[in-house]
């Protein structure tokens, strides 16, 4: 199975919030890198175990979210692609104990578009093992809050 299958068939699994089968695709050794520009806790370690976890709490405030990813190039090995968050706020923003500095928000029934983000996924023996993501300022989580809580 190619690198960009692996991928796929992993996010549409986010997408359904089919949590087993998401995990199923990750590495024991997995490990998350990259630039991400708002404060997560020096004392969090992102491996197999807390893969999930935003992915949870973004589900559980964007039930409907979709990636709308497209790829930009691939290796045997790799997938590079830019994702761009849509969603419907019709659940609850929590991000406590994973993101210092994010409030809590009841649902605001906005519909969200939220700016790019790039991400490489690395997959060995069909499992992702590292992910290396690039989350500018006004994206990822604080570009959610601000979409459903600006006029």
């Amino acid at each position: 199975m190619s690198a960009k299958t692996v991928v796929m068939q992993h996010l549409r699994a986010l997408e359904a919030g089919e949590w087993d089968s998401a995990l199923a695709m990750i590495a024991e050794d997995y490990q998350l890198a990259g630039v991400i520009p708002f404060p997560v806790s020096l004392f969090i370690r992102i491996r197999k175990a807390q893969s999930l976890d935003m992915h949870k709490a973004r589900k559980r405030a964007l039930p409907d979210f979709k990636f709308n990813e497209t790829y930009q190039a691939e290796t045997p090995d790799s997938v590079k692609f830019q994702v761009n968050l849509t969603g419907t706020h019709t659940g609850v923003i929590d991000y406590r104990g994973l993101i210092r500095g994010i409030p809590v928000v009841q649902p605001t029934h906005k519909a969200v578009k939220l700016n790019p983000e790039w991400f490489t996924y690395y997959v060995r023996d069909g499992l992702i093992y590292k992910t290396v993501g690039d989350i500018p300022k006004n994206a990822g989580v604080p570009g959610l809050v601000r979409a459903v809580t600006e006029a």
